[in-house]
Formats: C-alpha cells, sequence, structure tokens
C-alpha cells in the first residue's frame, strides 16, 4: 500500500483548518471512493483520522462516505437544514472543516454557487479559517453563513450570535458581515460582531484597523460611519439608533480565550448570557432583579455554581436546581 504525496498533502491541510480549491477537492473525493476496496487503505486512513492534532472524535470514513452519499440524494435546502444540525453538535471539537468538505464536494457538483452554514450550538465555541485565510473565532449558540463562491467573487458573510474576525490582507474583494440589520465592512482588520435574536441591542468592537458601519433601520435613513480601533458601536434595536464609545480589547475578546466577562451589565442581560454560555434555562422574576448590574470576569473553565456564588454574594439570591433548569429568586 502506498499512499500518494499529494494526497497525505491534502489531508495534512484538511486537518489543519487549511483551505483546499475544487480540483484538489475533486482530486480528494476521488481517491477517497478507491479507498473503498482496499482495507489496508482503510486502515491507514483510520489510524490517520484519530493521530490528527484537531481532531478528537471517533468517527469511520465509512460514516463520512455514507454521509457523501445522503447528502448526494436529498435536495439542496435540506441538505443545508441537515448540516446547520450536526455542525451545532460537533463544532466544538473542530470537526468543521470535514463536514464543510462532506458537502462541498457534492454541492460543486449541482450548484455553482451554494451556502454553507458554520454553526455553535449553546455551551459550545469555535475557532476556524475561512477561505481567503481569514480567521473566525465563533462565540456560543451562533451561525456564520457565506456562499461557496466566497473569495471567488465576494467575501460576504451572514451572522447570527457573537463572532471575532481577524480579516485577511490584501484581497480583491472586501470583507464584509451583515447582522441583524446592519452590516460591518473592513479590509485587512481585527473586530468583533455581536448581534443575537433574543437581545434588544446589537454590538461591534474594533480591535485594529479601520471599519465602515452601515445601519438600515427600518423606515428610516441608512446610517454609516467609520470606526476607529478601540471603539465600540452599541445598536439600540428599539430606538435605532447607534451610540459609539470607548472600550478595552482585552475585556471584548476574552470570550475567545474562554473567559466570560461581564461589565456593568444588567441582570436579564447575564442570564441570558449565561443560559448561551452552559446551555441551561434559567427561570427569574426580572422584577426582583430592577436596577441591578454585575461586573465580573470568570476564568476559563469556571462552572456555573461558581457564577452563581458570585451574584449571591453580590445581591443575596436563592438557587434551585432541577437538570439543566435553574429557579433563582432573591433572598
Amino acid at each position: 500500500m502506498v499512499i500518494p504525496e499529494h494526497i497525505k498533502e491534502k489531508l495534512d491541510r484538511l486537518y489543519s483548518n487549511q483551505y483546499l480549491g475544487v480540483e484538489e477537492i475533486g482530486s480528494l473525493e476521488n481517491w477517497l471512493a478507491q479507498t473503498k476496496s482496499d482495507p489496508q487503505t482503510e486502515a491507514w486512513l483510520s489510524g490517520n483520522w484519530e493521530l490528527a492534532g484537531n481532531v478528537e472524535v471517533d468517527i469511520s470514513f465509512d460514516e463520512i462516505h455514507s454521509r457523501i452519499k445522503q447528502y448526494g440524494r436529498q435536495s439542496k435546502m435540506r441538505r443545508i437544514r441537515q448540516l446547520s444540525g450536526m455542525i451545532q453538535k460537533v463544532a466544538a471539537i473542530l470537526l468543521l472543516p470535514l463536514l464543510i468538505l462532506s458537502v462541498w464536494l457534492v454541492m460543486s457538483r449541482q450548484h455553482s454557487s451554494s451556502v454553507m452554514m458554520l454553526a455553535t450550538a449553546k455551551g459550545e465555541h469555535t475557532h476556524l479559517f475561512l477561505p481567503d485565510s481569514s480567521e473566525v473565532w465563533l462565540n456560543v449558540d451562533s451561525k456564520l453563513e457565506y456562499s461557496t463562491d466566497y473569495n471567488a467573487t465576494n467575501r460576504s458573510l451572514k451572522l447570527k450570535g457573537e463572532a471575532f474576525f481577524k480579516v485577511a490582507k490584501g484581497k480583491k474583494y472586501p470583507f464584509t458581515v451583515d447582522a441583524k440589520g446592519f452590516q460591518v465592512k473592513a479590509v485587512g482588520t481585527e473586530f468583533t460582531v455581536s448581534a443575537y435574536d433574543d437581545e434588544p441591542q446589537a454590538s461591534a468592537f474594533l480591535k485594529e484597523g479601520i471599519v465602515e458601519l452601515s445601519y438600515f433601520p427600518e423606515g428610516e435613513k441608512k446610517q454609516k460611519m467609520r470606526m476607529k480601533p478601540g471603539e465600540e458601536a452599541t445598536i439600540r434595536l428599539a430606538e435605532k439608533s447607534i451610540h459609539i464609545s470607548q472600550a478595552g480589547a482585552e475585556n471584548s475578546i476574552r470570550w475567545t480565550n474562554g473567559e466570560l466577562y461581564f461589565e456593568s451589565e444588567p441582570f436579564d442581560q447575564v442570564f441570558r448570557k449565561m443560559e448561551r454560555w452552559y446551555n441551561v434555562k434559567i427561570h427569574y422574576n426580572l422584577n426582583e432583579f430592577t436596577n441591578e448590574t454585575l461586573t465580573v470576569n470568570l476564568k476559563k473553565g469556571e462552572s456555573i455554581t461558581r457564577v452563581f456564588q458570585i451574584v449571591d454574594e453580590a445581591i443575596g439570591i436563592k438557587v434551585e436546581q432541577n437538570g439543566g433548569e435553574y429557579v433563582i429568586n432573591r433572598k
């Protein structure tokens, strides 16, 4: 059994989240199909998969082959919906590149342009590379969409949730992120966008470079502005307004290092963030927490129990737990 060097090189790049072109993907797909009849090659693939540095999941290449065939029999929209569900379950363990490959192999044969979706479930984070080598850190309970034409005719993304972007420089097309009625446009810069559906406001923070923010409030004139490093734009959706303030870069991106951070945040916002971060449900009476805020930085790996202890020390609360649900009352 001899594994071609170009195949080894493509697999190594796949495991390390690097970009593969359409022709390279087609070559890898053809070679993968041939391994079905060679037990030695299958054994090598399995062992190589398990030894990959960024893969920590038990999955056979038979399963991957089956998924590819299954996608080929399904309609375009159903494939996209199933891909979203699968990615939510495995994003935190960095199986994203292989899932993306599985769908891309099928879609590239039938569609000139399709939608790719990357997603994390509640309690999960991931870090990945886009086809133009831009980096993305995707926060909990977030979804990022882009076309298979990305980096060929555009660099446009759609976001629900929160992400930190480190944009690759010197590219032909501007890098744009659309989220909840506004757009951030950048070239070679680092910034965050936060736009959760259940939050009354959205925000963008610029760590480095320059971005142009355009806001499209319904029934109102478009608002456009340029942001400078260290500035945070807060979009108050009910008021249809944008507020610019100075923010610390370290605090604004702590979540990318697994740190949960609150800065003078009202408790309804605190509890929503905790629900996403820990994948739990929190029941409380908002009237008991009116005008109360929380400022605290929790280190990576801190438990939800520790958060409740801090809140109890600050304002006094009682916590009742039933599985993944918590009932919070003031003492």
